[in-house]
């Protein structure tokens, strides 16, 4: 089991980052064991479709389920593709208040199914 949550700095201890697309960083982090790894979203400065970059490439590092503040529109069309499950972070901005809140099933899940372009998904 791998989730992603987007930070703004390298670091455990850094701020959660609402905008997944846009987050200067993912961590990566199996729940069951607490082992992490904290990698660059490289997509972060793309002109367009930093969400869709973002998504395929925590797939390919194995992601099962993200936990994030807003999801853009085409991003969750490619997220609801592959069948991930997606969490609302709400106001926690700590990697160790959003991994208690997961473990104790306490954070809502987003609902992906197709919408109208354009509306964000808050």
């Amino acid at each position: 089991m791998k989730i992603a949550i987007a930070l703004e700095e390298n670091s455990y201890n850094s701020l959660t980052d609402r905008r997944f697309g846009r987050a200067a960083y993912f961590i990566l982090i199996n729940p069951e064991t607490n082992d992490y790894e904290i990698i660059e979203n490289e997509a972060k400065d793309e002109t367009s479709g930093a969400g869709l970059k973002a998504v395929k490439a925590l797939v390919n590092l194995g992601v099962n389920e993200i936990i994030a503040g807003e999801i853009g529109p085409k991003a969750a069309v490619l997220i609801n593709e592959f069948e991930i499950p997606v969490y609302k972070m709400g106001e926690l901005t700590k990697v160790s208040e959003i991994l208690k809140n997961y473990k104790e099933n306490k954070l809502e899940k987003y609902d992906l199914s197709p919408k109208p372009q354009g509306l964000r998904m808050a």
